[in-house]
């Protein structure tokens, strides 16, 4: 499966999308591509819109806002993506950046068993420790993690097996819209403060990006890096 070649295809597609629905395009769409998953950053997500609710802090309606305008938008994303350009989607991961607008889709595209292929960077192993520690902070250590770049630009790091008890439990009670607010606000100021990868990638991330699919017991997480110009 070739991948890259349909970057300019997939990005004209998220500008279209938003046009459509919202009469509104974003500021940029970055498409960064492998075999394992697409990476989608939207820039200037909905502008003034969201920018007013940060600014007022309202954060209620801002995380009911931007679930239904991704919600909403993923379901034709979903079918433009298998229609137009054959991509058959595993699974959605999406989270948004407050400082600067954007927002990361990830868009798995193997089955579970390709993440077990090894991916050898520098780091890697110290940066597994870092994110298994601080995920056992904030509920329990995970029984996997992989991990692999895309473009040089984004680092994704799956963890697998990693919900307490207690989190099965609210979702069991139908709470998960709270669990995700709650490990979001949580984990991103951890996966920020406490984890410095410029020893190892040599560049700052300007985004930390986290979602979880529940129902796998599975999380992603995304560190965005300015684009890597050639030497």
């Amino acid at each position: 499966m070739t991948i890259k070649p349909m970057t300019h295809s997939i990005q004209q597609t998220v500008f279209s999308l938003f046009e459509k629905n919202f009469g509104k395009r974003p500021e940029a769409v970055r498409v960064s591509a492998n075999e394992k998953c697409l990476i989608i950053r939207i820039e200037g997500f909905l502008g003034n819109i969201v920018e007013t609710m940060i600014t007022e802090q309202s954060y209620g309606a801002l995380n009911s806002t931007r679930e239904l305008i991704v919600g909403y938008m993923l379901n034709q994303l979903d079918e433009d993506l298998s229609n137009e350009l054959n991509l058959s989607v595993a699974h959605f991961y999406y989270d948004w950046n407050d400082e600067d607008l954007s927002c990361i889709i990830s868009v798995i595209l193997q089955a579970d068993e390709h993440y077990e292929l090894d991916d050898p960077y520098v780091g890697k192993k110290e940066i597994h420790d870092q994110v298994a520690q601080i995920t056992s902070r904030v509920q329990k250590k995970p029984e996997n993690i992989h991990s692999f770049w895309v473009d040089q630009d984004f680092l994704v790091i799956i963890r697998r097996g990693l919900m307490s008890e207690l989190e099965k439990a609210l979702l069991e009670d139908e709470h998960e819209s709270a669990l995700r607010i709650a490990k979001r606000k949580v984990e991103k100021k951890y996966f920020t403060d406490q984890i410095d990868l410029t020893q190892w990638v040599g560049r700052k991330p300007i985004g930390v990006y986290v979602d979880w699919a529940f129902e796998l017991d599975c999380s992603m997480l995304v560190y965005a890096f300015d684009q890597e110009k050639p030497a």
